[in-house]
């Protein structure tokens, strides 16, 4: 029962509270008629009701000491209707007193006395039958005013609760706005960037929220300069002591050649592994964004690949991003089909409405979706093949960044798909 409600609710917080407001005006306004009928209608039917019994008594007593033609003259000159045939019984629509008066008549009126309700006209009237000696309907009571002051006060009321409802609906509008702010600014804030300043006519609850994420922020931006302060110290250490290895490894000049070989082939994974944590750390918010060219990103990225690509580029493809963080993404993406994979290699560039995609493709073992989710996560990495774990989560960090995504999915008949979305086309 739960689940079936909640999917009934709106799903923003602007229309929960829309709805909150119009349901409380709806139950005032049902408040308001039931207490208008038991405090206005009730007695004001028991006063009437009174009256005509009252006014019934004393024609009574005329008609029976009086012709009876002398009395219905006389009634008619008041203005009021006589009939001697029973009138027709024509309930009005919309008549909540009239209902009420017809309730209350059997318990007050005399014995012989009746009252029937009906329309003359667009108005409504209220039938008295005497207990004369000759039928006499009598007329008693005109509502000729009854439907435009009805219309009036529903009108009125429903311009009330609109009233109500709109200014209800701009004060949670006000609440809404920096909240949505926030939530906009949130993957930003968990990168570590400062949020949005709040404005002046925000909620207090609203600006306290913001400057306590302003404050994890900035945790967030001190812990990942100390993070790329010590690894950075790391690389500088560990890279020389691999100069001096290098270096003294070329003084040998008896040195096996596959030992000189595999020697610096360690040396430059060491390197590039080193490279890779200090991408990883710095984040690329260290890097502005400007206007570039996909198509020369990838093709720079491309350059210094020793494998054969084939490539589908458009002319131009004009983004608005961080070169040297989209370079390395595009890069990644190059070496890790390369390093674990097979030809043919292949890079497709073209635009989905406002994103670029870019699509580098394997004949490879390619990955089952639990381990594509797995490479995606920082330092998973097949060991007996090398690397630190980090290039694929360097990529769809910088996809992130970018307003996009990384996806890696399976490449038919066999192989892999990385596909790297970048918002901005």
């Amino acid at each position: 029962m739960k689940p079936r409600l909640s999917g009934l609710l709106p799903s923003t917080v602007f229309g929960q509270l829309a709805l909150v407001i119009a349901l409380t005006l709806f139950g005032a306004g049902v408040l308001a008629v039931l207490l208008g009928r038991e405090l206005a209608t009730r007695p004001a039917a028991e006063q009437l009701l009174r009256a005509m019994d009252g006014f019934a008594d004393v024609v009574e007593e005329l008609d029976r000491h009086q012709p009876h033609a002398r009395i219905v003259q006389r009634l008619r000159d008041a203005g009021l209707e006589v009939r001697s045939a029973a009138p027709g019984q024509r309930p009005p629509r919309v008549a909540p007193f009239m209902r009420e008066l017809e309730r209350q008549a059997e318990g007050t009126l005399g014995a012989g006395r009746e009252i029937r309700l009906g329309r003359n006209g667009r108005s409504n009237v209220v039938w008295l039958k005497l207990a004369t000696q000759r039928p006499m309907w009598v007329s008693f009571a005109y509502d000729r005013r009854g439907g435009g002051v009805r219309r009036f006060s529903v009108l009125l009321l429903l311009g009330c609760v609109l009233l109500v409802w709109l200014a209800a609906a701009y004060f949670a509008r006000r609440l809404v706005l920096p909240l949505r702010r926030l939530a906009q600014a949130a993957p930003a804030i968990v990168r570590g960037d400062p949020p949005p300043p709040p404005h002046a006519r925000d909620p207090r609850e609203v600006a306290e929220l913001a400057q306590a994420l302003d404050r994890a922020s900035h945790d967030v931006r001190a812990a990942a300069e100390e993070r790329a302060f010590l690894l950075a110290g790391i690389s500088h250490d560990l890279r020389t002591p691999l100069t001096r290895v290098q270096y003294a490894m070329e003084l040998l000049p008896d040195t096996d050649p596959e030992l000189r070989l595999g020697i610096q082939r360690d040396i430059d994974e060491i390197d590039a592994i080193l490279s890779q944590f200090i991408a990883y750390a710095r984040d690329g918010r260290d890097e502005s964004s400007e206007a570039l060219d996909l198509v020369d990103i990838c093709r720079n990225a491309l350059a210094a690949s020793p494998a054969a690509w084939s490539t589908e580029l458009p002319v131009s493809a004009p983004l608005t991003g961080k070169p040297m963080a989209l370079l390395r993404a595009v890069e990644n993406l190059i070496v890790n089909a390369q390093r674990h994979a097979a030809p043919p290699f292949a890079l497709r560039l073209w635009s989905e409405g406002d994103t670029w995609v870019v699509e580098v493709s394997d004949h490879g073992p390619g990955l089952s979706a639990e381990a594509a989710e797995r490479a995606l996560q920082p330092f998973v990495h097949d060991s007996g093949q090398g690397g630190s774990g980090l290039g694929l989560s360097i990529v769809e960090r910088v996809a992130r960044q970018h307003g996009g995504s990384l996806q890696l999915l399976p490449n038919s008949p066999r192989g892999m798909l990385a596909v790297l979305r970048l918002r901005g086309a």
